[in-house]
């Protein structure tokens, strides 16, 4: 009998352990590590739209990705620059046969545009850890600057010596001329940009340049990025923009704010 009663606990206690060991087993799930930093991708190209406290720019960039954080690139671009003293005006009188006048600018003697060619590198001083992240870092430039001056044509009213009439004429600013050029009474108005192209004048330099660079989304192909900078261009010799007087100096270097937008892809 006591026997039976032993054998009967012993029972119990087995089918207790037997039914009651699955609910205590507990399974731990494989931790999973999301602070990753993304594709490395071997080359990024770009479009870069530019503007500046002297004027505008469009260029194209092709970088290498040397790594996450470093790319080296080539860049090539074609700008305009203006002298932070121009004033475009319109002095909206007629002429016989030519209608309303046109705007001019008092004094300029040059368009100035600008081919650049240039190599530079790219720092990223942030990851991107989130695909919609930002990515924070700098970049530095520089190389040579080809300078085209084409020169300005305007329109004046002078008396015809054999006529004695007045007529209208198109002149640029020559040493011979200033007088003429310079002349704001008798100045009708300017003339088609296009004017005096095949008269243009080549100056040599050299630009640099260094920005804080802002990257938009962290993983994409496609690149989007903004910068903020500092850029420079200097000359051998003064430019000769603005006809020179007394109280006006042409410059051999023009120091310039930027704000810049690049749209490209990664591969």
């Amino acid at each position: 009998m006591k026997k039976a009663k032993v054998l009967s606990c012993l029972l119990s206690l087995i089918l207790l352990r037997v039914t009651s060991s699955p609910a205590q087993i507990i399974f731990q799930p494989k931790p999973v590590e999301y602070n990753f930093k993304g594709v490395l991708y071997n080359t990024e190209k770009m479009f870069d739209m530019r503007i500046h406290t002297s004027g505008v720019i469009l260029g194209y960039k092709t970088g290498k990705l040397k790594s996450y954080y470093k790319t080296t690139y080539y860049n090539f671009e074609l700008g305009y620059i203006k002298d932070s003293r121009e004033r475009r005006q319109n002095k909206n009188i007629s002429f016989p046969g030519q209608g309303l006048s046109t705007p001019f600018i008092y004094g300029k003697r040059s368009h100035f545009l600008n081919l650049r060619v240039s190599a530079g590198g790219k720092t990223y001083l942030s990851e991107k850890t989130r695909r919609k992240g930002v990515a924070i870092g700098f970049i530095y430039e520089g190389g040579a600057t080809i300078g085209l001056l084409k020169p300005m044509y305007i329109k004046v009213v002078q008396n015809n010596l054999e006529t004695f009439e007045p007529e209208l004429l198109e002149i640029k600013y020559t040493e011979e001329k200033a007088e003429e050029f310079l002349a704001f009474d008798n100045i009708y108005g300017g003339t088609n940009f296009f004017k005096g192209l095949g008269e243009t004048d080549i100056t040599v330099g050299a630009h640099g340049k260094i920005a804080g660079h802002f990257a938009l989304g962290a993983f994409e192909e496609t690149v989007k990025a903004l910068e903020v900078g500092l850029m420079v261009d200097i000359f051998p010799s003064k430019v000769p923009i603005l006809a020179e007087r007394a109280e006006v100096q042409n410059r051999f270097f023009f120091l310039n704010l930027y704000l810049s937008l690049q749209f490209g892809k990664r591969k």
